[in-house]
């Protein structure tokens, strides 16, 4: 790279306009997963969709979004962030037409793996867009601050118009992306000029791209069918193990390798380590959150979607007030402050939820809640990208956000699939000792969100060694890091009405 061009080179003046387009692009991503996961039961009317069926709706969305994000980062890098962004939002908005017009099983679960490569593509090529367009540190830490408002306004409004869309079609669930698709590829076509990436064409490491989806896709599915058949199943375990053996292989060949497809040096580099595992851990306890007290909710209190959706919006009123203030207070305190203020904000959190009754109002419970919970996110998800990308270059911009993408997929599907088996082993307990549904259901969330705390001790000793001061790029050395990635997505909330996998009380008369 040529460090005195990229010092000089004047900012892009559209910068803000591109700004809005990766973000909306981003915004729809976050919409869908929320959308999606409120039509359980008009799905099974709908097409006759199976339990298991049901299930992999969003499995196989999350399968392949987690597995291919280091080869979609990496084909950023080496192809183009204009051209892979494109790629992207072209799948992922035909796949949308492609799911609203599904007549079967089959033809749902296609389209909605279409849309995981889609997004898998689409992700780190609009991250890494996001920083070459911003070399500026302060710009870019207001950028960030914009990032994770609309990422986190769009997950909490996805709860509020999916209950809405969903009991009057849910084909508009998957349809309302293509308008918003196609204004966003013209808009990018229009708007987002960079050149193309210097040097050679893109890498021939054929072994390290195969070995590397591949244990990606092993370890996710492993892990989110974990919940459903257990840790000791034959599939889980083959699956871990043969993951684990793709992903050895995939070390030895990237040492061996003249242009590989991640550089190993990247797990060497504090920030990186830092910021990926911020991204798992926080992910481990944001999605159990997210997955499961929806179920409490509707199973338990008897919540409609559109009213579980509105229960989370304290939710998104702290990502629109907090998120715009963190980027200053993060260049004048630093990142460490501002993510052990979110896990201290999660530890709150938790301490509630271990506790949780088994009838409680609104007010009473769940505004606390949710409202501690929206603190937590903006702490935590804005300051950990910042770290993770703070050395990144040119070269393994994309990369670097593929990594960071990747550990927040692992890390979300991981959290839930321990506490889903840790609810379910409860439940059982309590149901053969004699409990009532909602009362054993009630204990297994208890235990469920216990096991988080685990996930929480290490966040915090993560940041006090990994997020130091001095990870962050200072704004007087900003233009040595011009090239850095931003954050990964933030997952959208799964609020589920009905899964495979956890076995949800039904909702009964409340009496004395």
């Amino acid at each position: 790279m040529n460090t005195d061009s990229a010092v000089t080179a004047p900012p892009d003046p559209r910068r803000w306009w591109v700004l809005g387009v990766i973000s909306l692009a981003q915004f729809v991503i976050a919409i869908d997963s929320s959308v999606v996961n409120v039509m359980g039961p008009r799905l099974k009317e709908a097409i006759g969709l199976s339990t298991t069926g049901l299930q992999w709706v969003m499995n196989i969305y999350v399968l392949l979004f987690g597995g291919l994000l280091l080869l979609g980062g990496r084909l950023a890098d080496v192809i183009g962030r204009r051209v892979i962004f494109l790629t992207g939002v072209a799948l992922f908005t035909l796949a949308s037409l492609g799911a609203g017009l599904a007549e079967s099983e089959g033809a749902l679960l296609t389209a909605r793996a279409l849309q995981g490569i889609g997004a898998a593509a689409l992700s780190p090529a609009s991250l890494s867009i996001l920083v070459t367009v911003f070399p500026d540190a302060k710009e870019r830490a207001k950028a960030f601050g914009v990032w994770g408002a609309v990422i986190g306004i769009g997950a909490g409004i996805g709860t509020i118009l999916g209950g809405a869309i969903v009991d009057a079609d849910w084909r508009w669930a998957f349809w309302i992306n293509v308008p918003v698709g196609l204004i966003v590829g013209a808009a990018a076509v229009a708007l987002i000029k960079l050149p193309r990436p210097s040097g050679e064409r893109p890498p021939k490491d054929l072994a390290g791209a195969v070995t590397a989806t591949g244990g990606l896709l092993l370890l996710v599915y492993g892990t989110v069918t974990s919940s459903d058949r257990g840790w000791t199943d034959w599939r889980t375990f083959g699956s871990l193990a043969a993951a684990v053996a793709l992903l050895v292989a995939f070390v030895v060949v990237e040492r061996r390798s003249a242009a590989p497809l991640v550089p190993l040096r990247l797990f060497r580099t504090r920030s990186v380590v830092a910021g990926g595992l911020g991204e798992f851990l926080t992910a481990a306890m944001m999605m159990p959150i997210f997955f499961l007290l929806p179920l409490w909710m509707q199973g338990v209190l008897g919540y409609s979607p559109l009213q579980t959706g509105l229960a989370y919006l304290p939710v998104t009123i702290a990502f629109m007030v907090l998120a715009p203030l963190a980027s200053n207070l993060i260049g004048r305190t630093g990142p460490q402050k501002m993510y052990l203020t979110g896990a201290v904000a999660f530890a709150a959190t938790l301490a509630m939820l271990t506790r949780m009754p088994v009838h409680s109002g609104y007010w009473q419970f769940l505004l606390p809640v949710t409202a501690l919970f929206g603190v937590a996110l903006v702490c935590c998800l804005i300051p950990t990208p910042m770290v993770g990308t703070s050395e990144a270059t040119d070269e393994d911009a994309g990369t670097t956000s593929a990594l960071l993408n990747a550990s927040t997929q692992i890390g979300a599907a991981f959290g839930i699939a321990i506490s889903v088996t840790v609810l379910n082993n409860r439940v059982a307990s309590q149901t053969a000792a004699g409990a009532g549904p909602h009362v054993a259901f009630v204990h297994g969330l208890q235990a469920a969100f216990t096991v988080l705390l685990v996930f929480l001790a290490l966040s915090v000793v993560n940041g006090l060694f990994g997020f130091r001061r001095g990870v962050i790029v200072p704004p007087d050395a900003a233009d040595a890091a011009a090239d850095a990635a931003p954050a990964p997505t933030v997952p959208a909330p799964a609020h589920v009405q009905e899964t495979g996998a956890v076995r949800e009380p039904r909702p009964e008369r409340v009496g004395g």
